[in-house]
């Protein structure tokens, strides 16, 4: 309606205003604030619903910036533990995998001394994800033969 003057970085914080919104992590910013702060947020419920905070720091985007530094091209914000806050000890830029490795819902299994998820076993192993979870949930496998038991498909090819 032309009513809107900012996007709300005309606001003032404390006494002075940040002008960061045309920064290109200012969405990163603004976006971990509002699913930790906002219970009008989609996301509340995984975030500042289970408890999880932004660090007083983080209220200014300047010590964010300078805390986490440049984003590498592809990688997203993480938190290292996925019930911990945002905070720079527990906060890095991480790639898509890394991302889809620290869910709350993963499968962890151990085999050969390695605890992994269920697609890293099937990126380390070669059998489909689908297949190891089958094995583990579906047919009781303990977890070394599940990673360890080639396919049918599998064995063909290499005899």
């Amino acid at each position: 309606s032309g009513h809107t003057k900012s996007c709300g970085c005309l606001q003032k914080v404390g006494k002075k205003t940040h002008g960061k919104s045309y920064h290109y992590l200012y969405h990163i910013w603004h976006n971990m604030h509002d699913r930790c702060n906002n219970p009008k947020s989609n996301r509340w419920n995984r975030y500042g619903g289970r408890g999880i905070k932004v660090c007083n720091d983080w209220g200014d985007i300047d010590t964010f910036l300078a805390d986490m530094g440049p984003r590498p091209k592809g990688y997203s914000l993480e938190r290292k533990n996925f019930d911990g806050n945002y905070e720079p000890n527990n906060c890095k830029w991480a790639t898509p995998i890394e991302q889809a490795s620290n869910k709350s819902n993963n499968v962890y299994l151990t085999a050969n001394g390695v605890t992994d998820t269920i697609a890293g076993w099937a990126r380390r192993t070669g059998i489909a994800g689908s297949t190891i979870r089958k094995r583990v949930s579906v047919h009781k496998w303990p977890h070394k033969k599940a990673v360890n038991t080639p396919t049918p498909l599998m064995r063909a090819s290499l005899g």
